[in-house]
């Protein structure tokens, strides 16, 4: 699944190649990420966004295989990580494979700060027994049958200049904000506070993200700054919401 990812989706969708079918689900690109996929042998499918969870099982859906690969745009599978997803696969033991993922922010290795070791959804699965959660943000797979954790990592390239980084971050906050309200979670401007408080002090301290420098810094403050945001927006919604419902 990708948008506007013209930077990375050609490294990405090469280490791929030896795949049966490469399929991107584009949802909305207006820079070069359909051409360069469309080059590399890539399928082109073009869906409109909603939410991670609901449109990722919107692509899945329409593939026709027993197994399926799934990376990300910004994402590179390595030369390791590929023989043991085949070995796997071929074994036919399992219904889900998890790798560990290198994190890359502006092209440096973070190695603490709550990004290492991290282990995202499964990067192959029987799409038989298994679908995503239709969340609007920070999806997972829901999983019938065994889940696998190989050894083989592969690269997250995602963000090459902080602009990217913080760009990321408000449209995340975004999400989030959009995720709150869907649950119908009554927010407070103190839960803004805290939880950015409590954000800073597990990336920096708890995780070990001061040691990582001022990659790890910038890891916390962001990630404070992303969650003050997440709550604030919502806090401002329900308060929107509320006053239209009493008018």
């Amino acid at each position: 699944m990708a948008k506007n990812e013209e930077r990375c989706i050609e490294k990405c969708l090469s280490s791929l190649s030896w795949c049966d079918e490469i399929i991107l689900g584009d949802t909305g690109s207006t820079d070069k990420t359909i051409q360069i996929a469309k080059s590399v042998g890539a399928k082109v499918l073009q869906t409109s966004f909603e939410g991670f969870g609901a449109t990722r099982n919107k692509i899945v859906n329409t593939i026709e295989a027993d197994w399926i690969v799934c990376f990300d745009a910004d994402e590179v599978c390595t030369e390791e990580l590929k023989q043991e997803i085949l070995s796997n696969i071929f074994e036919n033991n399992s219904s889900a494979l998890i790798a560990p993922r290198k994190n890359f922010l502006i092209g440096q290795e973070v190695k603490h700060s709550g990004w290492c070791p991290d282990f995202r959804h499964p990067v192959a699965f029987r799409k038989s027994d298994c679908k995503y959660e239709e969340k609007i943000l920070h999806e997972t797979l829901e999983v019938k049958g065994q889940t696998k954790r190989l050894k083989s990592s592969f690269e997250h390239h995602s963000y090459p200049t902080l602009k990217s980084y913080m760009d990321k971050i408000n449209k995340y906050s975004v999400l989030g904000a959009e995720e709150l309200i869907r649950k119908k979670k009554k927010i407070k401007m103190a839960s803004a506070a805290s939880h950015s408080f409590f954000k800073f002090i597990r990336h920096y301290f708890i995780n070990l993200g001061f040691l990582d420098g001022w990659t790890g810094l910038t890891i916390a403050i962001a990630s404070a700054y992303g969650t003050f945001f997440k709550y604030s927006i919502a806090y401002e919604k329900q308060k929107k919401s509320e006053k239209m419902l009493t008018s």
